[in-house]
């Protein structure tokens, strides 16, 4: 789990020293909590992006103690990832 604020990165962008995506009010992006989702069988992060980089699918990468890793954007807003048409039974 990140206990620090982990900046977003364009993942088009393959340079190494790749800027951190910042909106046009100059708000950095950052991911705020990771954790795994046994439900959707994968890490779910928390973050916040500018405008701009919020479509669902749009690769993305996060750096987190000096490591790279790819992200995918799954869902904008409030977008549920399991079961997002609420077709599941309920016990």
């Amino acid at each position: 789990m990140a206990t620090t604020p982990t900046p977003a990165l364009d993942a088009e962008d393959r340079r190494a020293d790749a800027e951190v995506l910042i909106d046009e009010l100059g708000r950095r992006s950052f991911t705020s909590s990771v954790a795994f989702g046994p439900t959707v069988g994968k890490n779910i992060a928390l973050a916040y992006l500018p405008w701009d980089y919020c479509q669902v699918g749009r690769e993305l990468n996060v750096t987190y103690l000096d490591e790279t890793y790819p992200v995918e954007v799954a869902g904008v807003g409030y977008a549920p990832l399991y079961d997002p048409e609420n077709t599941k039974p309920r016990s």
